[in-house]
């Protein structure tokens, strides 16, 4: 069993239990601030405001309050050693947030994802994305998830193309507006029927066995 759902919660695990994505806790309020100050990550992403910690606070309940919107939060297994160096538990540390916009009667959605830069580089958007994809194709019953990325973020479009094997639909000049300047952005999408397939290569690429839940 890799997810758990409640009226008020949402847990679900990746197949390997190494990624876990959470519904936003005031826990995480001050991590969530620190991250979208990082100038990495508000470098293809200018339009994102930065927010004190009683700023996120305020934010996470007004958007939970959003029936539209749905945000996680991403958090990442590490192994804790004993003395002898042999693995003897483990936790999970915050790595990222994740969202879903535009939900509604059409059962449509537009996601996006922060990963914290010490995490980036070392295999964790795959599973994220795979995990909270199948989450909403399967569990939300979402016919279309839609990408959208600055033409400039280079990593966010490989994953998209080489990854997910998606196509670019449209680029829209200008779309973003930033200090220096408009932004250009690419769109992507994938609908239900195309899910299986993407499903299919992403398990194939973690080395995953096709799992249900």
């Amino acid at each position: 069993m890799t997810s758990a759902t409640c009226p008020r919660g949402l847990v679900v695990f990746s197949p390997d239990f190494r990624i876990k994505l959470t519904l936003a806790t005031p826990d995480e309020d001050e991590a969530v601030s620190k991250l979208r100050s990082i100038p990495s990550v508000r470098k293809h992403m200018p339009f994102l405001p930065t927010l004190t910690k009683d700023e996120a606070e305020i934010t996470r309940i007004r958007r939970a309050e959003d029936p539209s919107l749905l945000d996680v939060l991403i958090f990442v297994r590490t192994p804790l050693y004993n003395s002898k160096g042999r693995e003897d538990g483990s936790s999970y540390t915050f790595a990222g947030v994740a969202n879903v916009m535009g939900l509604g009667d059409e059962n449509h959605g537009e996601v996006g994802i922060i990963i914290a830069p010490e995490f980036q580089g070392k295999g964790v958007t795959t599973p994220v994305l795979y995990t909270f994809l199948k989450y909403l194709f399967e569990h939300r019953k979402l016919r279309r998830v839609m990408f959208e990325t600055s033409t400039q973020n280079k990593p966010m479009i490989g994953w998209l193309e080489k990854a997910a094997g998606l196509r670019c639909e449209r680029i829209r000049e200008g779309e973003w507006k930033s200090e220096s300047g408009p932004i250009d952005v690419r769109s992507y999408a994938i609908t239900g029927e195309e899910w299986g397939g993407v499903r299919n290569e992403l398990e194939r690429k973690m080395g995953t066995k096709k799992i249900s839940w």
